[in-house]
């Protein structure tokens, strides 16, 4: 199979797990989008100033993050940008809402397995590389 092909063979776990979380990337970013007010006051409160120059970087560093992830773009940079962003929205949300564990409650569970899961994928491009060309490469073999 072609390497454009496994990419998006999503019987492979690992392939979907990918697609999945970049794909959990749209409706954060259909939110702010909708609602930019609500998203600048969140960022606000946050502690984020000028909020309007944060909400529009995370725009932009989520969209990398979820083309990266869903296309498989330089998983081993995408990946640790996604759990970058994702390790300041649970800032995020613990600065605004107090420390909590349980996501249906205000709290951080979903945001930590998130970041946990871009930063295995990360981790695993790393690892890959090495393995199949015994080296790391700035961005990808020639």
């Amino acid at each position: 199979m072609s390497d454009r092909r496994s990419s998006f063979d999503v019987t492979d776990p690992a392939v979907f797990f990918r697609i999945m979380l970049g794909a959990l990337y749209l409706p954060h970013i259909a939110f702010k989008l909708m609602d930019l007010n609500g998203a600048q006051a969140f960022f606000g409160k946050a502690g984020f100033h000028p909020a309007l120059f944060f909400v529009v970087l995370a725009l932009v560093m989520e969209s990398v993050s979820a083309i990266g992830l869903i296309f498989n773009l330089y998983l081993k940079y995408t990946g640790l940008i996604s759990a970058g962003v994702i390790a300041v929205a649970a800032y995020a949300v613990i600065a605004t809402k107090g420390p909590g564990w349980l996501w249906n409650l205000g709290g951080v569970e979903y945001l930590v397995l998130w970041c946990s899961g871009s930063f295995v994928l990360a981790l695993n491009a790393w690892r890959k590389e090495v393995a199949q060309y015994g080296r790391v490469f700035l961005l990808q073999p020639a």
